[in-house]
């Protein structure tokens, strides 16, 4: 739940805040915690006691907990992995549970990557529409055992929710779209930025994608030789893609691992996100808040709620390279263009602060307990 390690933690985090700040009593449950964080937390922790996670033991203490603390309701933010199976078994406790979903909810339903090799590459290329449904089966699946067993499912947005109604067909009430918050900044417009790209985000080329950032700069570092590259952000893949920067003979290139973003965002021109796949992409109105231009490949429908393209944002075509590099090389080369994107970017930000997301989640707690 630490901020500064990822997405679900810095949204944890600032929803945890606003409702400490509500008045609400708030705990965290986790699996596993590292002693040596010295983040100032919002709330007691309380740890599960057996390393087998889905162990009696660990049942028995979640159950327990649940009545010690009089919890009235659970947030369950493993809705994307199996783990959400123990925090919606409640036993006997009649708490509401609002599972949050912070993925894709459908992601891989219509992508052929994962199926490319082998005999199931064989297979889907010739039994194409019976794979297609068999994921659609298991996706449907996945949906409705957590509707059956949450008061709420919350997506992050309603192109999650519309595509969940055409391809599935499921159309629940208890499905709702709320966009991530980020913390609320009063920042003006500023046409002082440094010459500096930022790439925030975990290590880990199987998602995040830095392998192609490294190739994007590759093609730009001659041209701009005062302008640097910065990952903020650890991961399993760091140690690889800090070689593969050495090994491309990457100029200007700085890994600055596990840091607080805001100081970064405040003086970098321009944001680089190169994901397969994201279920919101917090990182984009964040840095959009400080000015920060964002620039991304389409690879994902909830990016309609943060970019309009050419003016708070800009996509390129889904994992195309040469695209990617001719925008980023325009947006590099003309400032004019960076701050009328820029201004755009930090007025379009407001809509994502907490003290208006968070409203939309007291209206939905005051919803569940109403049933």
């Amino acid at each position: 739940m630490n901020p500064n390690e990822g997405g679900v933690g810095r949204v944890s985090d600032i929803l945890a805040k606003y409702f400490v700040s509500e008045g609400h009593r708030l705990y965290y449950l986790n699996f596993e915690y590292d002693e040596k964080d010295n983040y100032i937390f919002p709330a007691e922790i309380f740890l599960l006691p057996d390393t087998e996670f889905f162990s009696n033991v660990n049942l028995d203490f979640y159950h327990n907990l649940l009545y010690q603390l009089s919890i009235d309701l659970i947030f369950n933010h493993d809705s994307s992995n199996n783990r959400s199976k123990f925090w919606l078994n409640t036993g006997k406790h009649h708490a509401k549970i609002i599972s949050l979903h912070h993925n894709d909810p459908l992601y891989g339903l219509n992508r052929r990557s994962d199926l490319s090799r082998g005999l199931r590459g064989f297979l889907f290329k010739t039994f194409p529409l019976i794979f297609y449904y068999l994921k659609v089966l298991i996706k449907k699946r996945e949906i409705n055992y957590l509707l059956k067993k949450s008061d709420r499912l919350v997506l992050l947005s309603d192109e999650f929710k519309l595509q969940i109604k055409r391809d599935l067909k499921i159309n629940s009430i208890k499905i709702k779209a709320i966009n991530n918050p980020i913390i609320s900044y009063n920042i003006q417009s500023s046409d002082i930025k440094s010459k500096q790209i930022l790439f925030v985000a975990r290590l880990e080329l199987s998602q995040k994608r830095p392998d192609k950032m490294l190739k994007i700069w590759a093609c730009l570092q001659n041209k701009y030789p005062d302008w640097k590259l910065l990952f903020l952000g650890d991961g399993p893949d760091r140690t690889n893609v800090e070689e593969m920067s050495k090994s491309m003979e990457l100029k200007n290139v700085s890994f600055e691992g596990f840091v607080d973003p805001v100081p970064y965002y405040k003086e970098s021109a321009i944001l680089c996100m190169t994901s397969d796949y994201e279920g919101f992409g917090l990182v984009l109105p964040e840095a959009m808040q400080f000015g920060v231009v964002p620039i991304t490949f389409n690879n994902w429908i909830s990016l309609k709620d943060i970019i309009v393209d050419y003016e708070t944002g800009i996509l390129v075509r889904t994992d195309d390279l040469t695209d990617y590099v001719t925008k980023l090389d325009h947006l590099m080369s003309d400032v004019y263009f960076r701050n009328r994107i820029s201004a755009n970017a930090i007025n379009h930000a407001k809509k994502f602060q907490i003290d208006k997301i968070g409203l939309k989640w007291i209206r939905l707690i005051e919803d569940v307990f109403k049933e």
